[in-house]
């Protein structure tokens, strides 16, 4: 048995989605390093203002 080949309407939209996730993998290590620089300013207050 042969594969089905998908509608072109659907691989397109099939396509589109994936560069939008693809997009969002690039962007993922920048959004990591910001919220680990506020968990570290978060630790970095408490220890020298509150002395917790």
């Amino acid at each position: 048995m042969s594969p089905v080949e998908p509608p072109t309407e659907l691989r397109e939209r099939i396509q589109d989605e994936l560069e939008r996730n693809r997009r969002w993998e690039y962007r993922l290590p920048l959004y990591g390093g910001i919220a680990l620089l506020i968990c570290a300013a978060i630790v970095v207050v408490r220890v020298v203002f509150l002395h917790v």
